[in-house]
């Protein structure tokens, strides 16, 4: 039911956005970043934690407005820990625009969206999840042309993932990442 609520939510600030968009948006998206991962080993009581590099590259779509745009968004990333086979996320994400010029936009965001982490721990068991994340990003938006604009930000996801497996668990706990965006802008008729 929770989920079902989350979706409903989404959707309809997503058709509310886009009803209002002046622009329809495409963006390629590259970022680096880093996963915070808990491992507990119930039978021997030891624990640790640690944090794995992410390479990633994404794919959004979306619409603007004077000040709100809306993104859905795909990204697949590559870990530099050779035990994960992906680390993937897709969603939506809704940004507040702060214009302090015309050359650039400011903004704040919310994201929303499902994480899926597929890892071959050290002992060979394959492990795959996937829940929900929530996050938020900030950054800055570059006007380079009237068609295409440069996004530099920073995002975090918040995470709560746990996989149980022969006394062990591991629980992914957040990704945070910095980004570059090419965003493509087409007037909407």
């Amino acid at each position: 039911m929770k989920t079902k609520l989350k979706v409903l939510a989404l959707t309809v600030m997503l058709s509310t956005t886009a009803a209002m968009a002046g622009e329809s948006l495409v963006a390629i998206e590259g970022n680096y970043g880093v996963i915070n991962v808990d491992q507990e080993n119930s039978s021997t009581g030891l624990a640790s934690n640690d944090n794995v590099n992410l390479a990633g590259l994404g794919v959004k779509i979306g619409a603007q407005s004077d000040e709100f745009r809306v993104f859905l968004n795909a990204t697949y990333y590559g870990a530099s820990d050779d035990d994960y086979d992906y680390v993937a996320t897709y969603g939506a994400e809704i940004d507040y625009l702060i214009k302090p010029s015309p050359k650039y936009d400011i903004y704040l965001g919310f994201n929303a969206g499902m994480a899926n982490i597929e890892q071959i721990d050290s002992l060979g068991v394959k492990r795959t999840s996937s829940d929900p994340y929530l996050g938020g990003s900030v950054g800055v938006n570059i006007h380079t042309t009237k068609t295409i604009d440069l996004e530099l930000g920073g995002r975090m996801l918040f995470l709560d993932i746990s996989n149980s497996r022969n006394n062990i668990k591991y629980t992914y706990n957040t990704i945070a990442s910095a980004y570059a965006s090419v965003i493509f802008k087409f007037t909407m008729d």
